[in-house]
Parts: C-alpha cells; structure tokens; sequence
C-alpha cells in the first residue's frame, strides 16, 4: 500500500489532506510521467494517424483490452502468491503457461477487433494490422501480468500495490508502438 502512496485503512483519513496528498502524489506524479511517455509515442507515428484517422479510435481500444488481459493475470499471480501456489523462483513455469494462454486469448481478440474495424473502416489491411497488434500486445500484458508480481516481491514491494499501475502503463505504450509501427510498416 506504502508503494501506491496509500498508508492503508481508516486511519488515512485521520491524517492531515496535506500528508494524505502528498503520500498520494508520490506514486501518481511518476505515472503521469511515465503515462506521458507512453502517449508521446503516439507523436513518433503521427503520419499514420494522419492518413487512418481510425486509429485514434483503435488506440485506446487495444490498450484497454490487452490491459484488462494483463490484469487477469496479475490476479492470478497474487492469488497464488498469497495462496503459496507459487514463488518468485517459479517464474519461468508461470511466463512459459501464461504464454499460452496470452497468445491463444490474444488471437481470439486479434481476430474479432480486426473483423470490426474491417467492418468500420473498410479496409482490410488496417483490420489484419490492428488484429496482429492486440493480439501482440495481449500475449505481451497476459507475460507481465504473470511476471511483475513475482518480481516485485522478489525485491520485497507488495506486489498488490505496484503490479496493476505498472502494467498498465507499460502495456499502453507497447500497444502504441504495435498499432502504429505495424500500420507505418506495412501500410504507408
């Protein structure tokens, strides 16, 4: 809790706002950084965005779903943490049956998007590029969602506080990168 700036139960709301802010505001300031970062890449591609107007419709669609994926597997890992299934030494055995899981769930979903933007933009191109980057990115946050709360709490950080912010942001900007750089690639 510490981690994510929240000192945790009731007693919180018995601290001055000024402490409670600023507890806050030590892990939101770093993430709106970082969650700057993640939409500048969007600036590096902005030709594609230019040409597919689509795409800023897409963006955000690929990295919501992919992150509710990602997601799903951090609470997995932190169920079974808690629970004693596994330990940060398991991380291998985790990444290789979350891999699986990730690319198989990934492909299901790549398939639909790339069939609804089809239907949408009526370009086929853009709905196989848009498919293959959610479908990309999933496998990507389903392998993050297992393997961050591992390593968090092999460094000793709970990874119930730090495991969701941090996926989130990282698998935003993967998804950025994959939609954009795919469409640069293989459609400009």
């Amino acid at each position: 809790m510490r981690f994510s700036g929240i000192v945790g139960g009731d007693e919180i709301r018995t601290m001055p706002m000024a402490s409670r802010s600023i507890l806050r505001l030590s892990w939101l300031a770093p993430n709106l950084i970082l969650s700057v970062g993640a939409a500048l890449v969007i600036l590096v591609f902005d030709d594609a965005i230019e040409r597919f107007a689509t795409l800023a419709m897409l963006l955000p669609v690929v990295a919501n779903v992919s992150g509710c994926s990602g997601n799903q597997s951090v609470a997995v890992s932190i169920r079974e943490l808690s629970l004693g299934i596994i330990q940060p030494q398991d991380f291998m055995r985790v990444l290789r049956q979350e891999l699986f899981l990730g690319m198989a769930n990934g492909a299901v979903l790549g398939v639909i998007l790339g069939a609804l933007t089809y239907l949408i933009a009526k370009k086929s191109g853009l709905g196989i590029v848009v498919g293959i980057a959610l479908a990309l990115n999933t496998t990507v946050a389903v392998l993050l969602g297992a393997a961050i709360p591992l390593l968090l709490k092999r460094v000793g950080i709970d990874p119930a506080a730090g495991a969701a912010p941090m996926l989130t942001t990282i698998v935003d900007m993967c998804g950025f990168i994959f939609i954009l750089g795919l469409v640069s690639t293989f459609l400009m």
